[in-house]
């Protein structure tokens, strides 16, 4: 075989280039490596024995606290393809927070097919650190008063809660007592137990089968949890599932000792054992949304098969720093899909130091219903072999397809696409069922996934990793007041560093490129906005830099807010360079240094140049889908998935802007042909067809919100199904009509007033935007002409920046709801926006609407509060076209 090489250059010091090239016929070749704990170009060495099992898969190790924090936020597909198990939410009415109410959330969180809420009662409270809002900050409010408040939750979870899904809210009465009311535990022992009590019972009195969750203290305390277990044994009245929290990164290598010594607790209590979910984990801001940081943890809670939930460092509904924007996910959220697909059992899995902190950690596991083993790792600057034992005949047959896919940091709020194949590579098992693959050298950001599954019939697969080239910034030649700034390991930084100081015309970072040919090249920026807009505390900044290509403005790269400097996300621009070496660089001015571009006072972490060929696609193969129902992989056709009828296939794929894509289902040769089930984010596309006894493609062309979306194939006689690709239409987006809100042709209530964001906001919009759509108030977008009855999308470009004040981490973000209806029919459509960092800074939030009129208006708006700033509308047809035909 001739290996297909593509060449990835990294850039990690000032003038220094690493280069790798990918070898699809067996492994990763490292042309170049940093120098390495195991010696210079040494590799770290996992062992994965398939012939091991370690148990069923748990899957309850990406639970979130606050995860959620309105309907649809973030959406159901994305909450979905994270998979999380629990949530731990702010009771309905709580005053803690402003949103995150467990029932406000209960409908997008089940389906997602996620399993508990947890609820923690002392959110009902207003000040953190519980307190009545008269009181100091942990001030014991007196029993009296905390089981006044515990009624209240638990009566209207009983009265409001869906009846077939009470069972599935659990109780937490107490949130880190081990320093909230109680932290004196000699003198404080009996009045916790007391109130512990009390709340058991009362809890009880309401919902009589109710499950109640403790102690949820901040740290694993041996002697604290003694007395308790000791004490609520003897008195009946034991939790049903014990909680506690692991929020330092050496809580990596304490927890197994932590569970052993719960478990021997129990046994000496002659206790059976009961399940254990860590309620918050991961430290501060450096963990979550990194894929590298947090297989480690996903791994080491799998293993002893508890349920963990993610800390909530930032903002409710982002599912703990893994999403982008309300309808997206980063590039740690594929990290959280690929847990989610997990299924089967467990196997054993050893890297050079298990548990370790800062260090290489791996998780895998075998279905055998689907001939699949997968092996997840990361967490480590070193090249990996990974030594694979076990692998059945059997199961696997004598040659097997390798798939090593890569996802990396894109900043917490940077759309991740699709992690790209870095290796794919046809072999034949050893007699031994053995097997090695070599993972190149990249960070301790990056994860990546091991997919094998017997080989198939057909050509071999390939790799889809474009050329890249990637340059940290501190790497990069600084100017104009530009300078490095190491960030506290709180923060997530790629390298450790970025660049800080752009507030001068003269500003800039200057780096070069060499690419293999000329062509179209993406330019993804890594940065954080952290300045406001000026006398405007509750406004980020959006910012702009010029892009150079040599001494040529090339263009304007146009960033969007974020949440903090530290807290980085991804901009990206196309640019068109010759083969060759070019000098790059973005500066502050876009006129030779005279000005300033608004808001230019950016953060800069690490630049990737990636190759661009023909529109964006990505490909799912079989193996990417979770499936339900009946179905069998054969070791003759290599990962087909066969579907026999009412069982079903899901995919998540995604789209990197908004607009039309074809949305490929490419359907194998078993069954009799015939329709099947076609749905996205549980829209169904009419018209899906299988060819009987052939190889076929549906092609259907739809409209897509820039983000995650679920995809449903669902047989309805036999099916066959290879995988689905999604590739972009550019020119079908002539079927979508967008309006400026500031148009004439835009009715507004009175009130409602156009609008010009600040200069020195640096602001995305689109000429001005509508503000002051108070309640009542509303815009009316005129029905585009030969716009019929049907399933449409309808994105509104918007901003909000409402946010409560004064909790010492959380930044309580708000989403402001707005109603889309159209004139003349009854059914609408209520919206939550999530909060953007600016009044002027705009996101497009997509969603769908039956248009049932022949002629009735789009009609937005907020009848009980403010509405977000909107930009512009789009009204977009969901689906333009279907076909079948062979391939």
């Amino acid at each position: 075989m001739v290996p297909l090489i593509s060449l990835h250059r990294r850039t990690v010091g000032r003038g220094v280039a690493l280069a790798s090239c990918v070898a699809l016929g067996g492994s990763l070749l490292v042309a170049a490596s940093p120098p390495s704990a195991f010696g210079a170009g040494a590799a770290e060495q996992l062992v994965v024995d398939f012939s091991t099992s370690t148990g069923a898969v748990h899957g309850g190790a990406t639970g979130v606290l606050y995860g959620l924090s309105d309907d649809e936020v973030p959406t159901t597909a994305v909450v979905a393809g994270a998979a999380p198990r629990t949530v731990t939410q702010m009771p309905e009415g709580g005053l803690q927070h402003p949103n995150g109410g467990a029932l406000s959330v209960s409908d997008t969180f089940f389906a997602s097919g996620g399993q508990d809420i947890y609820i923690n009662i002392q959110d009902y409270y207003p000040k953190w650190g519980y307190a009545n809002a008269e009181d100091p900050a942990n001030t014991y409010p007196g029993q009296a008063d905390f089981l006044a408040k515990v009624r209240t939750v638990v009566e209207r979870v009983a009265r409001e809660a869906d009846p077939d899904e009470l069972d599935r809210y659990v109780f937490t009465p107490f949130n880190e007592p081990d320093w909230i009311w109680y932290g004196n535990w000699g003198a404080q022992r009996e009045r916790f137990f007391a109130d512990w009590e009390a709340a058991y019972h009362l809890i009880h009195e309401i919902i009589p089968e109710a499950r109640i969750a403790g102690l949820g203290e901040a740290n694993y305390n041996r002697q604290r949890l003694t007395d308790f277990m000791t004490w609520a044994a003897e008195r009946d009245v034991l939790p049903d599932i014990m909680t506690w929290h692991e929020l330092d990164k050496q809580d990596l290598a304490a927890f197994s000792g932590n569970l052993a010594h719960f478990r021997a607790l129990e046994k000496s209590l002659g206790l059976p054992e009961m399940p254990v979910n860590v309620t918050e984990y991961s430290p501060w801001r450096s963990d979550t949304g990194v894929p590298g940081r947090m297989i480690r943890w996903i791994s080491l809670f799998e293993t002893h098969k508890v349920d963990a939930e993610m800390a909530y460092w930032t903002a409710a509904g982002n599912l703990s720093d893994h999403t982008s924007r309300t309808q997206g996910g980063n590039g740690a959220w594929w990290l959280l899909k690929w847990y989610g697909d997990l299924t089967g059992e467990t196997v054993e899995a050893t890297p050079p130091r298990p548990e370790t902190p800062d260090t290489l950690q791996a998780l895998a596991a075998l279905d055998e219903r689907v001939r699949k083993g997968t092996v997840l790792l990361g967490g480590t600057d070193h090249p990996v072999t990974v030594d694979v034992e076990g692998l059945a005949p059997s199961v696997f047959g004598k040659e097997v397809d390798v798939r090593l896919e890569r996802t990396r940091f894109t900043g917490q709020e940077g759309l991740g696409g699709l992690p790209q194949t870095i290796s794919a590579e046809r072999v034949r098992v050893s007699a031994g069922g053995t097997l090695e693959i070599d993972v190149p050298a990249g960070t301790e950001m990056d994860a990546y996934r091991v997919t094998i599954t017997p080989s198939a019939s057909g050509p071999a697969p390939t790799a889809d990793a474009a050329w890249s080239q990637t340059t940290e910034a501190e790497a990069m030649r600084l100017a104009g007041g530009a300078r490095a700034a190491t960030q506290s390991g709180t923060y997530a930084t790629s390298g450790g560093q970025d660049v800080r100081g752009l507030t001068t015309p003269a500003g800039r970072l200057s780096w070069d490129v060499g690419v293999p040919a000329a062509g179209t090249y993406r330019l993804d920026v890594l940065y954080g906005t952290g300045a406001n807009v000026p006398g405007q505390a509750r406004s980020r900044t959006s910012g702009r830099h010029a892009l150079y290509v040599g001494d040529r403005l090339d263009q304007v790269v146009q960033y969007s807010s974020t949440l903090g400097d530290t807290y980085k996300g991804r901009a990206s621009v196309l640019v068109e360079l010759p083969a060759g070496t070019s000098t790059l660089s973005l500066r502050t001015s876009a006129d030779g240094g005279a000005t300033a571009l608004p808001g230019s006072n950016v953060a800069i972490d690490v630049v990737d140049l990636v190759a661009v060929d023909g529109p964006e696609t990505s490909a799912y193969p079989a193996s990417a889908a979770r499936t339900t129902g009946q179905v069998k992989v054969l070791p003759s056709d290599g990962g087909r998935l066969h579907l026999s009828p009412g069982a079903r296939a899901e995919f998540f794929v995604v789209a990197e802007e908004d607009g039309y894509y074809e949305l490929q289902v490419d359907t194998g040769s078993a069954g009799g042909g015939g329709a099947y089930g076609l749905a996205v984010d549980e829209r169904p596309i009419e018209g899906a067809t299988s060819r009987p006894g052939r190889e076929g493609r549906t092609t259907a062309t739809v409209h897509l919100g820039r983000g995650i979306h679920q995809v449903h194939v669902t047989a309805q006689g036999r099916l066959g199904i290879d995988g689905l690709r999604l590739v972009r239409d550019v020119a079908s987006d002539v079927h979508a009509t967008t309006v400026q809100a500031e148009d004439s042709s835009v009715q507004r209530s009175s009130g409602a007033t156009v609008e010009t964001p600040p200069t020195a906001a640096g602001s995305n919009v689109q000429g001005q935007y509508v503000g002051w759509l108070t309640a009542g108030r509303t815009i009316t977008v005129p029905r585009p002409e030969g716009t019929r009855p049907g399933a449409y999308d309808i994105g509104v470009t918007y901003a909000n920046a409402d946010k409560f004040t004064g909790h010492p981490y959380n930044a309580d973000i708000i989403s402001r709801t707005a109603e889309i209806r159209e004139e003349g029919a009854e059914a609408a459509s209520t919206v939550a926006y999530q909060h953007t960092y600016s009044d002027y800074n705009f996101w497009t939030r997509t969603t769908p609407l039956t248009l049932t009129t022949q002629d009735g208006d789009i009609v937005i708006g907020n009848p009980d509060g403010d509405a977000p700033n909107i930009d512009a509308v789009t009204i977009a047809p969901f689906v333009i076209d279907v076909s079948n035909e062979g391939r």
